[in-house]
């Protein structure tokens, strides 16, 4: 009896290879592009072919058809079916990297969507060796895609009126893809969460903030990317019935602990070197379970807090306590003597 290699070896292989390549395998997706690849081996054979996976790669991430990054992708074990393995799934934190040093020469290729249409793409390279730039390990760590004085000229809108609806419209139709490579250690990860886990008004800018969230629990920190969204002109009070076009001001990546405190270069690195070393995992519901963990973690931020304020309640009760006794025992002796 044939065998189900044989089998679909033999039907498939009536088709000229041509076809199938530029017919029927540029039309898929890559989790399904992998399965093919797995039914036959003359089909494994046409769907590890690198053009392939280049494609789909650069269709999936505009960003990365840079120089640095095609470079980068050239020395990866399988080219870009490798890039594509690494970067397409969730990653997780469930590297131990206590004993390791922080990465350097990491590359950042950052995509960003509106309603499924792209509005921002760019490369940015990461100085971190210490010849370079020591400082870097030693501050706080944030990466600044936008230059201060840079805004992204969008086709979005803000019509006025209801701008909690608008809000939570732009929350839904931002998309951000954040692809981290170590061309070092030849391995690459998404480490945002695609879609936007919170959108709220920055307070002192009047930006909207729209913020993309890895939590690692771990390490009780999140590593997040944040779009920041402001009108041409100086944004206008909420309750103004005004509208204006709406510009990308900021893209930037930071890493904060559990008290909303960006964390210093050294340790971010290693928290980031701990999701490119990570699990990936490629279930439906990992965006849907990235803003749920978000949310857990926020819960846990307020409780933390609030045990914190406990602690600090009760430290500031004892030293009064203490204070007080201390004074009327010396009162005590100068009236007693």
């Amino acid at each position: 009896m044939a065998t189900v290699d044989v089998i679909n070896g033999d039907s498939i292989s009536t088709l000229h290879s041509d076809i199938i390549q530029t017919q029927i395998l540029t039309r898929l997706d890559g989790p399904t592009l992998a399965s093919t690849a797995t039914t036959s081996s003359y089909l494994q054979t046409l769907c590890t072919e690198e053009k392939l996976w280049q494609e789909l790669s650069i269709d999936t991430w505009p960003s990365i058809n840079d120089p640095r990054v095609v470079q980068a992708i050239s020395s990866f074990p399988s080219g870009y079916r490798s890039f594509f393995a690494d970067s397409y799934p969730f990653t997780e934190h469930t590297w131990q990297s206590e004993k390791h040093d922080p990465p350097t020469g990491l590359i950042s290729a950052v995509d960003l969507y509106y309603r499924g249409e792209i509005i921002y793409s760019k490369v940015q390279e990461m100085e971190t060796e210490k010849g370079k730039s020591g400082w870097f390990l030693s501050s706080p760590f944030r990466v600044d895609i936008l230059d201060p004085k840079e805004s992204v000229q969008t086709r979005i809108r803000y019509p006025g009126g209801d701008y909690e609806a608008w809000v939570k419209d732009m929350e839904e139709s931002m998309k951000l893809n954040w692809i981290l490579i170590d061309p070092i250690k030849k391995r690459a990860a998404n480490i945002s969460s695609r879609k936007a886990v919170s959108a709220r008004r920055n307070w002192l800018t009047g930006d909207l903030e729209i913020r993309f969230s890895t939590v690692v629990t771990a390490e009780a920190a999140e590593v997040a990317a944040v779009v920041s969204c402001g009108s041409a002109e100086a944004w206008k009070e909420v309750d103004e019935e005004v509208g204006g076009e709406i510009h990308v001001r900021d893209v930037r990546l930071q890493v904060e602990d559990i008290e909303g405190k960006c964390m210093k270069g050294r340790d971010s690195l290693v928290i980031l070197q701990g999701l490119l070393d990570g699990k990936r995992s490629c279930k439906d519901d990992e965006e849907r379970r990235a803003k749920e963990r978000y949310e857990e973690y926020v819960r846990m931020k307020i409780q933390w807090r609030e045990n914190k304020e406990r602690r600090e309640k009760a430290q500031d009760t004892i030293c009064m306590i203490f204070g007080f006794s201390l004074f009327v025992l010396l009162w005590s002796f100068i009236l007693l003597r």
